[in-house]
């Protein structure tokens, strides 16, 4: 049977084409996500400046989650004391070991890493293991690559965000790819009836015939995948530049592409393959002979094995799960962790059960066949009588109708539920910023200025809290994860940055190791002000603070207030980074911004900035941000597209006998193409409508879990286009190849 399968694909390969393309992209994509999660998951940082030490010792950008098992990568500069270079140059093996400052300025007696040579013949690893035995906790000894790591602090963080990206795009590409390509193989096997028929009819066994079809399904995967290796890595590398211009990571992280993603891209997609082959083979050799020749020719029935109907509403049962916990459980900032799979499993849920919805459908289109005259009724009629094919080529319209539609709204939901929140939570009117820092001086000389209220040195950065450290199945929020936003503002000029009102405790009192939090939060760890917390700062250094006030801040907040002082002593810059200003009682906004800009001109290197300006910036940030979330629906979008046309490029082609049939019979050339393209967008009609459904039902459970209400955001556009482009891709994938069945001859198309 296997020299049969290779004597199968030589001789058609055409058939085979569209099967082979499906595997083929689904493969590169899936290969290529691997390799970036490999990238993210290695976080290799080829040193620079130091890439003459053989070790280098710098703080340690690790830290380990208590009660978590998780480590999580510091926000900030790690600093170690520069008494340490003295240390590891007396450890034995050390020819030389120098002291370097990265980020300027370093506080006074530290040192941001300590270069090390090591002496003639001396083993890296060896030396590493003697200095690690001499420094202290949170201090590391790096080699390799990892030596990166010191001048790069912050690059975990990017590798973090990379994995976290690429496994989510995998994710949904392996789903779709799958899918696609059991689809198309389930396409490609049904429309060869009469060869199957006659296979059986010569004495071939259903046994013989899966064993033909799985060898050839497992032929062209391997062939497939094998040549998906080398543009798989290409498309990584792209898209890890792309990620790079447009800020979502560094380039310093080096990318690496082994053994395992190839592995994994090659394993799901001979998979599908093989999967897609089991099921449509095994209805095919199923056939008796007899029937099976007699049927050849003709439609087939509506029949649906078993296992559909069992898989589309096991798959939709799954997608309404995942509406409801995205509208409970994952609600607010959490809910797209479970509302872009919703997307996607309802997609292929309605896809899957495509056969049973398109009947009812075609049956609701019919007074519009009616409608078109002789072609359209005939269309119809070719839509209704031919229910698998109609479905078989819905499906991917399904696909690329909800995907697209769904994530991109879904997107603009989210990225407009940030963008209000943070509008709303911004109770400064202007902000001053100035080259090299703020300084206390310049918070004072804008204080004093007439037109101003309320003025506070700002600065953030990311912690864990350590103490008090509870069973964690008893904390509900999700902070102690992922980490705790950390906010510093000066005494007396809270009201410039927070506007929650203070319910205990006051707020003029965070001064020194002191620290304010919501009430909420307070009640769920079970503290009260006076009580002490561990916090454990962006530098990975632990600090003790008294909880002096709380704030009614509402919702799941997980920020904590710190004097300015204290939270920039252990951020990388050292020092505020600006300056938030409230307008004085009675004094308009717009006074108060002219006052502080005629201030500024006379300060060189200080800027102001509206608080519309600040909502501008931030929503800057967030279009990088999107960068990401275009990208995966960019990729997906092309690979359903892609589908769609070999899917609908298939289907017409298996139809050169019948259109030739209906030449013979009277019909001409353009009367063809006018029934083709009537049909082409009554399938697309099917296909957009259970698409929208399958885009509709996670789009409103999302926008109820994300932003309280059932109407999601984003242009009218977005959905016209996605439509259009749909239309667009039916007609042509349709009519182009039906062009060039209908330029041959009737009697020879109807003969061969």
């Amino acid at each position: 049977m296997i020299r049969l399968a290779l004597r199968t694909l030589r001789h058609r390969k055409g058939s085979f084409l569209a099967a082979f393309l499906t595997m083929f992209l689904g493969a590169t994509i899936v290969m290529a996500c691997g390799g970036l999660m490999e990238t993210g998951i290695r976080g290799d940082v080829p040193p620079r400046q130091l890439d003459g030490a053989d070790v280098v010792v710098a703080g340690d950008q690790q830290y380990e989650v208590p009660e978590m098992q998780y480590t999580a990568p510091m926000q900030e500069r790690a600093r170690i004391d520069a008494a340490l270079v003295d240390a590891v140059a007396a450890v034995p093996g050390v020819r030389e070991a120098t002291n370097h400052t990265i980020d300027d300025p370093a506080p006074a007696g530290t040192v941001d890493a300590i270069a090390v040579v090591a002496e003639p013949g001396v083993e890296v690893d060896q030396l590493r293991a003697l200095i690690e035995a001499e420094i202290p906790g949170g201090a590391v000894a790096l080699v390799g690559d990892d030596r990166g790591v010191a001048e790069v602090p912050d690059a975990a963080i990017h590798a973090e965000g990379l994995v976290v990206l690429s496994g989510v795009f995998g994710s949904w590409a392996i789903m779709i790819a799958v899918f696609g390509v059991a689809s198309m193989l389930a396409l490609t096997i049904h429309q060869r009836r009469r060869e199957m028929a006659l296979l059986r009819a010569v004495g071939s066994t259903p046994g013989q015939l899966r064993a033909l079809i799985l060898g050839e399904t497992v032929i062209l995967s391997a062939l497939a995948t094998g040549l998906a290796i080398l543009p798989a890595r290409w498309l990584a590398e792209f898209l890890q530049l792309q990620m790079v211009r447009n800020g979502v990571t560094i380039d310093e992280i080096a990318f690496q592409m082994g053994w395992i993603p190839i592995t994994i891209g090659i394993g799901s997609a001979l998979l599908a393959a093989v999967c897609g082959a089991a099921v449509a083979g095994g209805a095919a050799a199923r056939t008796r002979p007899t029937e099976a020749l007699a049927s050849a020719g003709l439609p087939e029935r509506n029949r649906i094995g078993f296992w559909r109907p069992l898989l589309g509403v096991a798959l939709l049962l799954g997608g309404i799960a995942l509406c409801v916990v995205t509208m409970t459980v994952n609600s607010g900032s959490y809910a797209s962790t479970t509302g872009s799979p919703a997307v996607i499993v309802m997609g292929i849920a309605l896809a899957v059960l495509s056969p049973a919805l398109t009947r009812p459908l075609a049956a609701a289109l019919s007074p519009l066949g009616a409608l078109m005259g002789q072609s359209g009724r005939l269309a119809m009629l070719n839509v209704r009588a031919g229910v698998d094919r109609t479905a078989a080529v819905a499906m991917p319209v399904i696909l690329l109708t909800s995907i697209s539609a769904g994530l991109l709204y879904m997107h603009n939901t989210g990225k407009d539920a940030v963008h209000q929140e943070y509008v709303d939570g911004l109770s400064s009117d202007a902000v001053v910023t100035a080259e090299g820092g703020v300084d206390g001086q310049l918070v004072d000389n804008v204080r004093d200025l007439p037109e101003v209220g309320e003025v506070s040195g700002y600065v953030n950065s990311r912690g864990f809290l350590e103490h008090p450290i509870d069973d964690p199945e008893n904390w509900e929020g999700e902070a102690r994860w992922d980490g705790w936003i950390l906010e510093g503002v000066d005494p007396g000029g809270v009201g410039a940055v927070w506007s929650a009102p203070v319910t205990d405790g006051s707020a003029d009192a965070l001064s020194g190791a002191t620290v304010a939090m919501d009430s909420g939060n307070a009640e769920e760890l079970g503290l009260a002000v006076g009580d002490t917390l561990t916090v454990r700062m962006g530098d990975n250094a632990p600090l003790d603070v008294e909880l002096v006030a709380l704030f009614d801040v509402g919702g799941d907040d997980n920020t904590l207030l710190l004097p300015t002082e204290t939270l920039a002593a252990h951020t990388t810059a050292g020092h505020a980074t600006e300056i938030l200003v409230s307008a004085a009682d009675g004094t308009a906004t717009d006074q108060m911004l002219a006052e502080l800009e005629d201030f500024a001109t006379g300060q060189a290197g200080v800027d102001v900035s509206s608080s519309e300006a600040l909502a501008d910036a931030y929503a800057e940030n967030q279009d990088i941000e999107s960068f990401a979330i275009y990208t995966i629906v960019v990729m997906i979008v092309t690979y359903s597209v892609i589908s769609v046309v070999n899917t609908l490029a298939s289907s017409t082609n298996a139809r050169t006998r019948e259109f030739a049939v209906q030449r013979l019979t009277g019909s001409t050339r353009e009367q063809v193409m006018r029934m083709l393209s009537i049909e082409s967008l009554l399938i697309a009609a099917i296909g957009i409508v259970l698409g929208t459904i399958a885009a509709v039902v996670p789009l409103v459970a999302f926008s109820v879990g994300r932003a309280d209400t059932t109407q999601w955001t984003g242009s009218p556009w977005i959905y016209v286009t996605v439509v259009a482009g749909t239309v667009l891709v039916t007609l042509l994938a349709t009519l182009l190849p039906a062009w060039q069945a209908v330029r041959r001859g009737p009697v020879d198309a109807a003969a061969s």
